[in-house]
C-alpha cells in the first residue's frame, strides 16, 4: 500500500519543488561520503508510462505493475506494456494497485473510481463496442463509488478475507462485496466512513495479519475489527497526516506521518490504551518529508522521503540518494518483490531497483582518487588496502577511501601489485627502484629500509606481477626483472647476505610473475614464458598437456581443498587436485563451460568453497560441487567489468579491484534462487493472432487446426527480476520426435510446415544455477490432415471404390452368365438342329447312293462326296459345340477331348500312339479362345501326321507345368525341311493361333527323322490363381 495526496503539484509548481529539493540534496551530498550501490533505474526511455510512479505491485503470476501519472505499466523483466484511456481506464493517474482473491487486478484512479483489468479475452465486456472494429479490445472495466467527484478520487485499495473491496477516497471510505468465480461484477458501494472535514485529505489502507483493517485520515488512525470502528490520533499534536501504515511484525504497526514515524501498539483490552513510540530518525529539517514506508520481517524499515531513501535497522539509519545510484531523491513508493528486490518509485526519475546490498563500490566519490586498482590486501588488523596501478595506495573503511601517506610520491606511486605483509606484520613493497620493507602492522611508508646489493639483491625493479610471496616457512620470495628469483629466510637471523637467489635463465626467459606453494611444499612460479615447479629448489618446467592447454599463467591460487587453480591468458582456468600425483591430472574450464572470458587475471575462494575468477568481462563465481557458474558485472553493481584482482577478507567478503574502482561482494547476502514462472505471451497460427489472456497463460485449451494452419509462432516469457540471474529457455515439441533444446536466450519459436498429427509444445525457463520452472508452459494442438487424407474421406473413397468394383464384378458376372446361356443355347441348337440336319443329309445321301444304279460312277462319286462332307461337317460341328459349351471350360475337359480325338484319328490310320497327361487341377478354367486355339493346333498336328508323315508311331504329351500348358506331339514319320515347309499355310496358321493365346510354337523336323511340335501357352494368371485359392479354401 502507498501514500496518496489529493492535491497534486503538476507542471511548473512540481518542477520548482523538485528542483529545490535536488539543490538541497546536492549541497548535503557534497559533505557526505557513501558507497555506490547496485541500483538499476528505469525511466520513460525504457518504456515506463510516466516518470512519476505512485505505486508498485507484484501480482500472483509474478508480473510487476507500476501506477504512474500517465497510466499503468506492466513489467516482465524485458520491457513495459502500458495501459491508458484507450484501453478503458477512466483516468490515467493510478494511485494504488491490488488483487482480489481470484487474482483479478484492480487499480485506484484519480477521478475515475476503480478499474478492473479484464484478463480473459472472452469476457463479453472486453469485446469491441464498435462491431466494425475487430482489433481494439477493452481491457478495463470502471466502477464509480457514487456520482460525487470526490468519491471517485481513490487513493488506496485493499481486499479483506471475505473478498470485500475497501476504497479510501477523498469522499470517505467505501466498500463493496466482490463476487468470486465467474459471477458478474455488479458492484454496489457502501459509504462506511466520512473524511474529516476542513483538514485536507490523505489516505492509506492496510490489512494486518490478524484480520484487522487500518486506514489513515489526516491525523487519525482508524481500525475496523469485528464490526467495530476505533479511531486513534497521532500523538504530540503533530501538524501532519498519516501517509503510511505498515506491520511491525510483532503485533503492532509502524505509522508514518510527513515528519515522524511511530511504533504503534493497539490496546490489548478495553481498559488499556494504545501506545505510541516515536522512532529516533534523523530527518532533515523541513522541507524534507516522508512520503512512503515499507517494513520487512527482519525488522528493517524503509522510508521514502523527499531527500532519498532511508534504511532503518537495529537503531541505525542509512541514507541512499542519487550519489549511491538512486534515479531521483524524491521517493514516492516502495515495494519488495518475491526475489527480494526493492523497487523505489520516484517523483520524476521513474523507478529504481535495488537488487541487493551485497555489492557496494568505492569510486572517486568515496575518495578513491585513482580507480584502476591492481591489488587488494588485508592486514593483520583487518584493514583493507587498495593499491592502484598508478596514483597511490588507499585504505578502505566503511564508507570512504583514505590515501596512505607517501604513496603518491615516487617510487611508491607505481607500486601496483608489489605489496605484501609477512607473518611478522612487516610490509614488503616492490618498486621500480628496488625492494623496501616497512614496519607494521598498519601500512606506512615512512619507517622502513631499502634493500641494496650488499644484502644479496640488486636495486632493480621488482616485477609487477605481483612477483612477491611468503611461503609456509616464512620465506619471502621476490622476482626481479633480471630473470632471477630471490628469497629472504628469517631463520638465517642476520646472516649475510640476507637474500639468496636462484638463476632461472637456463630454464626460461621470463620474470617470476606469480608464486604459490602447494600442499606438498613445492613452489609454483608463473611467468610470461612458462610455468615452473620448484622442488627442493630445483626447477621443473610444466609443459602443456591434457587439461592444461597452455603454460602461460596469469594467476595461481591454492584453495582450501588443496587444489591448485591456474588462471590462463587465453584458455580460461585449469585446476589440478593432486599436485603430488605423477603424472598430474589437469581439468580445464573455459567459455565453453560458461566462463565469461578465457582470460583469467585473479582467483580467490569464499567460505563456502566457491571459486571466483576475475576476468576482463566481470567476476565469475564457480561452485565445484555443482558446476554452477554465475556472473557479476557492472550491471549487478561492480565498479567495472574488467577485474584486476579479487580477495576474501576475514568476514568472508569478496573484494574486487577493477579498472574503475573497488567493489565489495558479500556472498552471505545471496538469496535463494526462486523457480522462475513462465507464460505463453503470444501465439500466432498461420498469421492469425490467437486471443490470450492479457498476462499470458501457462497452458491453453487444445487447438484443432486445419491442414493449412500448419505454421505457428509462439512467444513466451519467464519472470525474474535479478540481473545476476539471467534466464535462458528450453523448449520441445512432442509429436515431432524432438527432445528439450539447448538453453537459449531467445523467447520466440517458429514452426513452419508441420505435418498433420497431434503435438504438444512445452517451454521452461532455466536459471544460471540450473533451476527450472516448476511448471512448463504448454500448448497442445492437432493439425488435421487434408480432406483427402482424413479417415472419413478415405473410408468414403474406399467404400465407393469397393462398391464400384462390386458393381463391375456383378455386371461382369451377369454378362458372363448371359454369355454362358447364349453359348449353351447356341451349342444346343447347333447340336440339335444343324447337327441333326447334317446327319440326315449324310444318311440320305448314303441311302440314295445305294438305290441308284451302280453303273453310274459319276452319281456315286458325288453322293459319296456329299456323305463325306456331311460327316466332316458333323465332326466340325461337334468340335464347335464342344468349344462354346460353357460346361467344357475346364482343363480336364480339354485333356479328355485331345485324348479322344487322337485315339479316333490315329487308330483309324493304324498309327500306334501313346498319350501322356499329368494330373491337373479340376478347377482350372480356360476361356473359349484358349481352348479352341489349342485344340485346333492339336488337330492340325494330327492332320499333318495322317496326311504327310506316313508314320507308324506317335506320342502325344499334354501337361500343366509352372503356370504353362505344354502340348508336345511327336511322330517317327519321314519328316521335312522346316525352311521349305515354313512357307506353307498350315504351319503359319498354327503359329498365328499360338500367338493369339500368348504362346509360342516350336517345330523340330528333318527328312527321315520325324517331327516334333511343342506348344507352350502361359495359363491365364487370374483364372489359375483364383482356382488355386478356391481349392485351398476347400482344404
Amino acid at each position: 500500500m502507498l501514500f496518496f495526496r489529493s492535491h497534486h503539484l503538476d507542471g511548473p509548481a512540481a518542477a520548482c519543488k523538485y528542483s529545490f529539493s535536488l539543490i538541497l540534496i546536492f549541497i548535503v551530498c557534497l559533505n557526505v561520503g557513501a558507497q555506490r550501490l547496485s541500483f538499476h533505474n528505469y525511466s520513460v526511455h525504457d518504456g515506463l508510462a510516466n516518470a512519476h510512479v505512485n505505486s508498485v505491485y507484484q501480482d500472483r503470476k509474478g508480473y510487476l505493475w507500476f501506477g504512474t501519472w500517465e497510466g499503468l505499466s506492466r513489467f516482465d523483466g524485458y520491457g513495459f506494456t502500458n495501459y491508458g484511456r484507450r484501453d478503458g481506464l477512466a483516468n490515467p493517474i493510478i494511485n494504488d494497485i491490488t488483487e482480489d482473491r481470484d487474482g483479478n487486478l484492480w487499480v485506484a484512479t484519480q477521478t475515475g473510481g476503480v478499474a478492473r483489468l479484464i484478463d480473459d479475452p472472452k469476457e463479453p465486456s472486453s469485446l469491441p463496442q464498435d462491431t466494425s472494429d475487430t482489433t481494439t479490445r477493452k481491457k478495463f472495466i470502471n466502477y464509480s463509488m457514487s456520482d460525487k467527484r470526490e468519491s471517485n478520487v481513490v487513493g488506496a485499495l485493499l481486499f479483506d478475507a471475505e473478498n470485500t473491496l475497501w476504497c479510501v477516497t477523498e469522499g470517505g471510505i467505501y466498500r463493496a462485496r466482490v463476487p468470486t468465480g465467474n459471477q458478474r461484477f455488479d458492484l454496489k458501494f457502501e459509504l462506511v466512513g466520512q473524511t474529516p472535514a476542513d483538514k485536507g485529505w490523505t489516505g492509506y489502507a492496510l490489512a494486518d495479519n490478524q484480520g484487522r483493517l487500518w486506514f489513515g485520515f489526516y491525523d487519525e488512525l482508524i481500525e475496523f475489527s469485528e464490526g467495530r470502528i476505533t479511531k486513534y490520533h497521532l500523538p504530540d499534536k503533530l501538524d501532519a497526516s498519516v501517509i503510511s501504515i505498515q506491520s511491525d511484525w510483532h503485533g503492532g504497526l509502524f505509522v508514518a506521518s510527513h515528519v515522524a514515524v511511530f511504533d504503534f501498539l493497539p490496546p490489548t483490552d478495553v481498559e488499556s490504551k494504545e501506545q505510541w513510540r516515536k522512532l529516533p530518525l534523523a530527518l532533515m529539517p523541513r522541507p524534507e518529508e516522508v512520503y512512503t514506508m515499507l517494513s520487512e520481517p527482519n525488522d528493517t524499515l524503509w522510508l521514502g522521503t523527499s531527500y532519498g531513501l532511508i534504511k532503518y535497522q537495529d537503531g541505525r539509519q542509512t541514507r541512499m540518494t542519487t550519489a549511491q545510484g538512486l534515479s531521483e531523491n524524491h521517493v514516492s513508493s516502495l515495494f519488495k518483490d518475491r526475489e527480494e528486490n526493492l523497487w523505489i518509485g520516484t517523483g520524476i526519475g521513474g523507478v529504481s531497483r535495488l537488487s541487493n546490498e551485497k555489492i557496494v563500490s568505492f569510486t572517486s566519490t568515496e575518495g578513491l582518487l585513482s580507480q584502476n586498482i591492481s591489488m587488494l590486501v588485508e592486514d593483520h588488523t583487518e584493514h583493507i588496502y587498495a593499491s592502484a596501478l598508478s596514483g597511490g595506495i588507499f585504505e578502505l573503511s566503511e564508507d570512504k577511501a583514505t590515501l596512505v601517506a607517501g604513496s603518491q610520491a615516487a617510487p611508491f606511486n607505481l607500486v601496483g601489485k608489489r605489496i605484501l605483509q609477512d607473518v611478522r606484520g612487516d610490509w614488503w613493497v616492490g618498486t621500480e627502484a628496488g625492494l623496501f620493507r616497512f614496519q607494521g602492522p598498519r601500512l606506512q611508508l615512512e619507517h622502513g629500509e631499502k634493500f641494496k646489493s650488499a644484502d644479496g639483491i640488486p636495486e632493480s625493479p621488482v616485477f609487477n606481477g605481483p612477483g612477491m610471496y611468503e611461503d609456509s616457512s616464512g620465506k619471502v620470495w621476490v622476482g626481479l626483472q633480471d630473470f632471477n628469483l630471490y628469497w629472504f629466510d628469517p631463520a638465517r637471523k642476520g646472516q649475510a647476505p640476507l637474500f639468496q637467489h636462484l638463476n632461472l635463465q637456463d630454464v626460461w626467459q621470463s620474470y617470476a610473475r606469480d608464486i604459490v606453494q602447494d600442499r606438498a611444499g613445492a613452489l609454483w612460479v608463473g611467468g610470461f614464458g612458462g610455468m615452473l615447479r620448484l622442488v627442493d629448489d630445483k626447477p621443473v618446467r610444466i609443459e602443456p598437456t591434457d587439461g592444461l592447454p597452455e603454460a602461460n599463467p596469469r594467476a595461481l591460487f591454492l584453495d582450501s581443498r588443496g587444489w591448485l587453480w591456474i588462471g590462463l591468458r587465453f584458455n580460461g582456468v585449469s585446476v589440478v587436485k593432486d599436485t603430488g600425483a605423477s603424472p598430474m591430472k589437469f581439468i580445464n574450464y573455459s567459455t565453453a563451460n560458461g566462463l565469461s572470458s578465457d582470460a583469467v587475471w585473479s582467483i580467490t575462494e569464499d567460505d563456502k568453497g566457491r571459486i571466483y575468477f576475475g576476468t576482463s568481462k566481470g567476476l565469475d563465481q564457480f561452485d565445484p560441487a555443482t558446476g554452477a557458474m554465475r556472473h557479476f558485472t557492472s550491471e549487478n553493481g561492480l565498479a567495472a567489468d574488467w577485474v584486476n584482482y579479487c580477495l576474501k577478507d576475514h568476514l568472508g567478503n569478496i573484494w574486487v579491484g577493477t579498472t574503475s574502482g573497488v567493489s565489495r561482494l558479500d556472498p552471505r547476502e545471496e538469496r535463494r534462487a526462486s523457480l522462475p514462472p513462465i507464460y505463453l505471451s503470444r501465439v500466432r497460427v498461420a498469421g492469425e493472432e490467437l486471443a490470450l489472456s492479457e498476462t499470458g497463460a501457462v497452458s491453453l485449451p487444445a487447438l484443432t487446426l486445419t491442414a493449412a494452419q500448419n505454421n505457428l509462432l509462439i512467444e513466451y516469457v519467464g519472470l525474474s527480476f535479478q540481473e545476476d540471474r539471467k534466464l535462458k529457455y528450453q523448449y520441445k515439441l512432442e509429436g515431432a520426435g524432438l527432445d528439450w533444446s539447448e538453453p537459449t536466450a531467445e523467447r520466440t519459436i517458429n514452426y513452419a510446415h508441420l505435418s498433420p498429427g497431434s503435438y504438444r509444445f512445452m517451454v521452461r525457463a532455466v536459471t544460471e544455477e540450473g533451476l527450472l520452472s516448476a511448471t512448463p508452459a504448454s500448448l497442445e494442438f492437432r493439425i488435421l490432415p487434408p480432406v483427402w487424407q482424413r479417415w472419413w474421406f478415405i473410408t468414403a473413397v474406399a467404400l465407393i471404390l469397393v462398391l464400384t468394383i462390386y458393381a463391375l464384378y456383378r455386371y461382369r458376372v451377369t454378362r458372363l452368365i448371359e454369355l454362358e446361356r447364349v453359348r449353351t443355347r447356341i451349342a444346343t441348337e447347333l447340336h440339335d438342329d444343324i447337327g441333326s440336319n447334317l446327319s440326315r443329309i449324310a444318311l440320305l445321301s448314303e441311302v440314295v447312293r445305294r438305290q441308284v444304279r451302280q453303273d453310274d460312277p459319276q452319281v456315286n462319286e458325288r453322293l459319296s462326296l456329299i456323305a463325306g462332307v456331311s460327316r466332316e461337317s458333323v465332326d466340325s460341328m461337334s468340335d464347335i459345340v464342344w468349344a462354346i459349351n460353357p460346361e467344357k471350360d475346364h482343363l480336364r475337359d480339354l485333356t479328355q477331348r485331345i485324348r479322344r480325338v487322337a485315339g479316333d484319328i490315329l487308330s483309324a490310320c493304324d498309327v500306334e500312339f501313346r498319350f501322356h497327361a499329368s494330373e491337373v487341377d479340376p478347377d482350372i478354367k480356360l476361356d473359349v479362345d484358349t481352348r479352341r486355339e489349342i485344340f485346333l493346333i492339336f488337330k492340325e498336328s494330327l492332320n499333318n501326321i495322317v496326311r504327310h508323315a506316313k508314320c507308324t508311331e506317335a506320342d502325344v504329351e499334354f501337361k500343366f507345368e509352372h503356370g504353362n500348358l505344354i502340348l508336345r506331339v511327336k511322330d517317327n514319320g519321314r519328316g521335312f525341311d522346316c525352311e521349305q515347309a515354313s512357307k506353307g499355310n498350315g504351319l503359319a496358321s498354327m503359329r498365328q493361333r499360338a500367338r493369339n493365346v500368348g504362346g509360342d510354337l516350336h517345330i523340330t523336323s528333318a527328312p527321315d527323322e520325324g517331327t516334333t511340335i511343342v506348344l507352350r501357352v502361359p495359363l491365364d494368371h487370374y483364372h489359375w490363381l483364383r482356382s488355386r485359392r478356391h481349392k485351398n479354401g476347400h482344404q
